[in-house]
């Protein structure tokens, strides 16, 4: 398998000045994501979920778990190679993916005498229709070799649905002691903590809080949580929803629309007394890409974000690659999306600089209003700036602006989560619903032409027809 050259492409959120890192990772024509990554001094090792040969059944060709590093010094790479994949007549025969790596000191766990460096914890199920899944373990000291505890570590709690998923860890000792985060989606996403001494035997503590996520996605899935142990929260980048079939002319995405990041003292992990704070979203309005969805963080040997160039938050999305043309209908944007074409993306996100500018661009035909991406294929040509918005809900600003899209070439900008029944692109960001006494802000309005929409500071829309008021931004 030869690594594509997808160029060194860094998405930043709330920055413009990333520092230098790998770019996009994924293999021609195979799905790559669902990624876990520690970075140590330089180098960022990898793991994510891929197709490919199983290297212990050649004539199986499903998921897989990829890996490679890379040294962002010296530019040397190693991989992508298959290191772990299902095993025949098992509990995870079939649909083996989600890793997520953790570094310690694992002192004979699988009774044989031997310890082991790395535990890498995944999702498995022996049925053909992918549900009834468990999450188990395999033990490595390379990263590369892996052997496998041979039963599930976190069982379903169900015989009805997927079962659980998505594990996130992080290793409070620097040892053995292993806290993991998982979904349980029987019904709908609940989010467990559970903790091991061993690595391998979990005692369930309690259910993550859902207070304060995001209310038009109350119970999300995830695609992964970390800790920050210089302020004492937890991060989680929960998964946006699906768009609606309807919109994207009945084409099923295979992959969300987009992320959300959040933080949360540890203290209120499960009690919920300080809600989830939401700190941005990463979607199609911010990337172009089609589908955005089950991020990794780049943690440390432990599981920490303290690496690399924190308080720089860095990720790795998975997302839909290349992203479809402007004018693409709805539904040949949603084949956009298609699992062949998912790579791994890094995305950045630097505290304390919560403001984007919400810009109307033009090409002589369509207008687009947007904080996020505007395709360099369409010719837009930036008309003006309108003023600003809160990439998350702060200073009293809680009205969230949506980028939508009616048909192939009409952008307009909405406050309403369902894009008024037209295709979704993701969150401008957030503004006010009325004025606020001792605040200078603007109010825009939404304003028609008779092939287009745009957005205007002039209550009167420039003389084309007024559509009503949006709300107020910063200037």
């Amino acid at each position: 398998m030869v690594l594509v050259a997808l160029g060194m492409m860094i998405f930043t959120v709330g920055c413009s000045d990333a520092p230098p890192g790998r770019g996009m990772i994924g293999r021609a024509e195979k799905y790559d994501y669902s990624p876990s990554v520690i970075q140590s001094g330089n180098v960022r090792k990898f793991w994510w979920c891929g197709i490919a040969v199983n290297p212990t059944r050649t004539s199986q060709e499903t998921d897989t778990i990829q890996y490679e590093s890379f040294n962002l010094a010296t530019g040397e790479t190693e991989g992508p190679l298959t290191v772990l994949a299902e095993t025949k007549d098992a509990w995870d025969t079939v649909y083996l993916c989600n890793p997520k790596v953790i570094g310690g000191s694992f002192d004979n766990p699988l009774g044989d005498g031997q310890s082991f460096q790395y535990a890498l914890y995944y999702v498995a199920t022996a049925d053909g229709a992918g549900t009834n899944n468990n999450i188990g373990v395999a033990f490595s000291n390379d990263g590369i070799h892996w052997k496998k505890y041979p039963q599930p570590v976190i069982r379903k709690s169900s015989d009805i649905g997927y079962g659980v998923g998505q594990p996130a860890v992080y290793n409070s000792d620097h040892k053995a002691a292993i806290s993991m985060f998982y979904e349980d989606s029987n019904p709908i996403s609940h989010h467990f903590y559970a903790t091991s001494n061993d690595g391998v035997h979990f005692t369930v503590q309690g259910e993550l809080t859902t207070n304060g996520l995001d209310p038009d996605s109350p119970q999300p899935n995830w695609g992964d949580m970390a800790y920050d142990s210089e302020t004492g929260y937890w991060y989680a980048v929960f998964n946006r929803p699906w768009r609606a079939l309807s919109t994207i002319g009945g084409v099923r995405e295979e992959g969300q629309l987009g992320i959300e990041l959040y933080r949360i003292p540890d203290s209120a992990l499960l009690t919920g007394s300080t809600p989830w704070q939401q700190l941005t979203t990463i979607d199609t309005n911010k990337t172009g890409n089609e589908s955005n969805f089950l991020a990794g963080f780049v943690r440390d040997f432990y599981g920490n974000l303290n690496v690399g160039s924190y308080p720089l938050i860095q990720m790795y999305v998975s997302i839909s690659n290349p992203q479809p043309a402007w004018d693409k209908s709805p539904a040949d944007a949603a084949k956009s999306a298609s699992p062949s074409r998912w790579d791994l993306a890094p995305i950045n996100w630097t505290p304390d600089r919560p403001l984007l500018p919400f810009q109307r661009y033009f090409n002589g035909t369509v207008h687009e209003v947007t904080t996020g991406w505007v395709s360099p294929s369409a010719n837009f040509r930036k008309e003006s700036l309108l003023g600003h918005l809160y990439e998350s809900p702060q200073q009293g600003a809680t009205v969230p602006f949506y980028g939508c899209k009616n048909g192939d070439r009409d952008y307009f900008v909405s406050t309403d989560s369902a894009c008024e029944g037209h295709r979704i692109l993701g969150k401008n960001g957030y503004g006010y619903a009325q004025p606020i006494a001792g605040l200078n802000l603007i109010a825009v309005y939404r304003c028609s032409t008779s092939h287009d929409h745009f957005v205007s500071p002039d209550a009167k829309c420039e003389g084309q027809t007024v559509d009503g008021i949006l709300g107020y931004i910063v200037p």
